[in-house]
């Protein structure tokens, strides 16, 4: 990606950090700017995966856990679940992907971004009583490609 749409990206983070931080009178302290930075650079993560690009910066576990709870509150980030009803540790940057329709695969935990036109027209067509929607996740759950081999090749040696 290149380096201005990287700016941009994080300026537009940063910007809604900031607000969030001051209409709740918290603080605007290093170690969120870090994590802040590295989620803009990372885009889509899990923990892990942000605690890896860390290393070097002195964080605590429950500093990236809490900083994390705060950016979703702040609509930066939001979660993205790989089982129904149970939220799973992967993140990604909320202002890039306003709607998605994401697969999910059961047996790896890969997820992947699917572009459906036609569900996308469908769900703004739709119209909703007392309520105006923002954005929509759709999680669809299966097998991927490469767990669907996986299977077959232990059903035929079986």
């Amino acid at each position: 990606m290149p380096n201005k749409k990287r700016e941009e990206i994080y300026r537009k983070a940063y910007d809604c950090l900031c607000a969030y931080l001051d209409a709740n009178a918290l603080r605007h302290t290093s170690e969120r700017l870090s994590i802040l930075a590295s989620i803009c650079e990372l885009q889509r993560f899990s923990v892990d995966d942000l605690r890896y690009a860390l290393t070097g910066i002195r964080i605590s576990r429950a500093t990236v856990y809490n900083t994390l709870e705060l950016m979703e509150r702040a609509g930066i980030i939001q979660r993205v679940e790989k089982e129904f009803g149970i939220r799973a540790g992967h993140y990604e940057l909320a202002f890039l992907h306003n709607s998605s329709v994401q697969v999910i695969c059961q047996r790896c935990g890969r997820v992947s971004k699917v572009k459906d036109s036609t569900i996308q027209r469908m769900l703004e067509d739709k119209r909703f009583t007392n309520f105006i929607p923002e954005r929509f996740s759709l999680y669809i759950y299966g097998k991927c490609k490469v767990c669907r081999k996986k299977t077959l090749t232990l059903k035929n040696n079986s």
